[in-house]
């Protein structure tokens, strides 16, 4: 059963197919000043899972050279999902786009090394300074 989700404004609708992987915490720099948070969460997904539904056209995309691209919706700012130019078949989600919000909160926290000083993880959830083995990488700036 696909999952459905959307930007703030209603403009860009998308669907995501299969099961949602673990949800991962990212406190790197790059993802707190892009949400404007202390942390994102997300799961990384197969690219191929991802359909636009409704507004491709107001999709923008903030690209860096050499690293990949953040999609959010040109009318209200919606963060949607990163894509890295070294990993084009898998993206990373940002969950609070979705409508159904995961049964299942998440497994870990990574990249804190670069998390808000003046914020304190205390969940017991394991934390990585940077990317744990075997965890696809989160899109740099």
């Amino acid at each position: 059963m696909p999952r459905s989700g959307r930007c703030l404004c209603g403009a860009v609708r998308f669907t995501v197919e299969g099961e949602l992987p673990p949800l991962i915490n990212c406190h790197c720099q790059y993802c707190r000043r892009a949400h404007g948070s202390a942390f994102v969460t997300l799961a990384w997904i197969p690219s191929a899972a991802l359909r636009v539904v409704q507004g491709s056209a107001a999709i923008r995309d903030y690209r860096t050279a050499g690293v990949g691209s953040r999609a959010f919706c040109e009318r209200c700012g919606t963060r949607l999902w990163n894509r890295a130019e070294s990993i084009p078949d898998f993206l990373s989600l940002a969950i609070a786009s979705l409508e159904e919000q995961p049964e299942r909160g998440p497994v870990m926290h990574i990249n804190v090394e670069s998390k808000a000083r003046w914020y304190e993880i205390l969940d017991g959830l394991p934390q990585h300074a940077g990317l744990p083995p075997g965890v696809k990488p989160a899109i740099e700036p």
